[in-house]
């Protein structure tokens, strides 16, 4: 059999941990398609739409701490898949975009569908680059992994031309550059611990860098030793467990004025693996910089992400576990700090606290969460797409750290699916429910029939409120009682799901979510529930009914 650098792009994809990719075919990555037909260590997934595929690939990075891979045609096929570039450059998550390109004969002549990827995506990608022979793909192809996963992850593009990848050439010996690791100076280390054993209102601020179930057990083990509350940035309430008494909360994306008021009393914040950003500082509040700083400890694996909004007291160039590992050998000085716990206690019951059995009727979203919520396994896999929905979502979940969260940290909609799709790919063992919007269903929600293909069981949560809900509440108090522009007109969702091939249940009453969430949830393979909700009927409105 004819060896080509298309087997010679494999070769390198699985030296680098590649055991699944996500496309949308063309004709001008052909060869690479071809490449991987009578390959079974990777398996590739054929999406419906390029956005979509970028977003599952960018989920699955997240799942497995490896770097996603993504495969599109040029021109507007890379250009759908923007989408997943920017989400992998705003959540720091490496992922590999591998672009067919016009012949190289045909290369800056403005041919059919030609795209510069350097210059389209300058910005959002770290590093672009164009393989034109077969002594280039090793080195190329290494750098391109150890860009994406170095320092502050993000994503790569790599330019395949059509004709290249149909070159024969002999196997050449793949390239593996790695990463390099920094690691916290034992006394760094020793300065962070004297400074939290000093403090009496600390706050441990947990940001998505590391993502294992080592880590979390490191991170649960350290903050009990040292009595250390902890906070998670946004989408990562699953890095810390939700019943733990020293558990805040997470800082979603919608500032909470109960955490400010809490962080406002902190005399000390130490932020591990997160870039400390718009939404990791409450808005850039915190640490507060005047008129009384508030001491800082930043640990993160990037030095170009320290110092760039804060002063930091001790910048610590490290990953968070490698910290956290350290952290743990040095003895504990473990306060009491009563009435700080107890602050914490109740900023966590003011975030979290549910009280169902007051919430009014008229938010069958909220009970059909709850009921959701009710099966939901230690062990399972929720992602929420981007919307006021999933404030639903974040509030009445508890999660352990044994249960994973997908969400769009940075507010893109059409994640929902996307993940789901990944998760349940990667985790067929596992209870995988999916949170989304009527408006971001529709934009990726073909996928459906991706997972109706696959067989996939993974369960999609649909709010059907008639409307761009977030968008609309901002206009209304921009501009009120004059909504435009965001009111929607949806198909029957369940009957939808069913013309996919998958199962389809309605919700729409309070009286009956709790029997509909028992028979969906039983249900074998892709399940959507559709929960029609009132735009109006607000989570602070059903609190707020609950309350008085």
């Amino acid at each position: 059999m004819v060896f080509r650098v298309a087997d010679l792009i494999v070769d390198t994809l699985v030296a680098h941990g590649v055991d699944r990719a996500f496309s949308v075919p063309g004709e001008s990555f052909l060869a690479l398609l071809d490449a991987l037909f009578e390959r079974n260590n990777i398996d590739l997934v054929t999406c419906r739409h390029e956005g979509s595929a970028s977003l599952a690939a960018v989920a699955d990075a997240k799942l497995t701490g490896r770097a996603g891979v993504v495969m599109t045609s040029r021109g507007p096929g890379a250009c759908n898949a923007a989408l997943g570039l920017h989400v992998a450059s705003q959540e720091a998550i490496p992922l590999i975009l591998l672009v067919g390109q016009v012949e190289k004969p045909d290369l800056n002549r403005d041919a059919v569908q030609e795209i510069d990827t350097k210059r389209t995506f300058d910005g959002l990608i770290k590093w672009s680059t164009r393989i034109d022979s077969a002594a280039q793909v090793p080195e190329m192809m290494a750098r391109a992994f150890s860009v994406a996963l170095g320092g502050t992850p993000g994503p790569v593009a790599v330019e395949l031309p059509q004709d290249v990848l149909e070159m024969e050439t002999s196997p050449l010996p793949v390239a593996v550059h790695g990463v390099a690791r920094a690691e916290p100076s034992r006394a760094a280390v020793e300065q962070a611990a004297d400074l939290v054993g000093k403090a009496e209102r600390p706050v441990l601020l947990v940001g998505g860098e590391c993502r294992t179930a080592e880590f979390r057990e490191d991170l649960t083990l350290l903050s009990e030793r040292w009595n250390l509350p902890v906070a998670a940035t946004n989408k990562m309430q699953d890095q810390f467990p939700n019943d733990h008494r020293l558990w805040i909360g997470q800082l979603g994306f919608f500032i909470s004025p109960v955490h400010i008021k809490l962080f406002e009393q902190a005399d000390l914040i130490v932020a591990i693996g997160t870039r400390l950003g718009e939404l990791s500082s409450l808005g850039f509040r915190f640490p507060r910089q005047a008129p009384t700083r508030q001491p800082l400890v930043h640990v993160y694996p990037d030095p170009n992400a320290i110092g760039t909004h804060f002063r930091t007291d001790l910048p610590v160039v490290a990953s968070a576990h490698s910290f956290l590992k350290s952290w743990l050998d040095v003895p504990a000085v473990s306060r009491e700090r009563g009435g700080w716990i107890e602050a914490v206690a109740k900023t966590r019951e003011a975030i979290h606290a549910w009280p169902e059995r007051r919430i009014p009727d008229a938010d069958v979203l909220g009970h059909a969460v709850a009921a959701i919520a009710r099966r939901f396994p230690a062990d399972g896999i929720v992602t929420t797409d981007s919307g006021n929905f999933a404030t639903w979502v974040h509030r009445i979940f508890r999660l352990q750290p044994s249960a994973r969260m997908l969400g769009s940290a940075c507010g893109a909609m059409g994640s929902g699916v996307p993940s789901a799709l990944s998760a349940a790919l990667r985790f067929p063992n596992r209870q995988v429910i999916a949170f989304c919007g009527d408006g971001g269903f529709l934009m990726t929600g073909n996928e459906l029939a991706t997972a109706v293909g696959r067989g996939l069981d993974m369960k999609i949560v649909i709010s059907n409120n008639r409307s761009y809900g977030t968008i609309r509440s901002y206009q209304e108090k921009a501009f009120p009682k004059r909504p435009w522009g965001t009111d929607l007109s949806n198909p029957d969702f369940a009957a939808l799901a069913r013309a996919f091939g998958a199962q389809g249940y309605t919700i729409t009453n309070t009286e009956h979510a709790a029997d509909v969430v028992a028979e969906a949830m039983s249900a074998r393979g892709p399940v959507v529930i559709e929960v029609q909700c009132d735009v109006h009927q607000t989570i602070d409105r059903s609190l707020a009914a609950a309350s008085g």
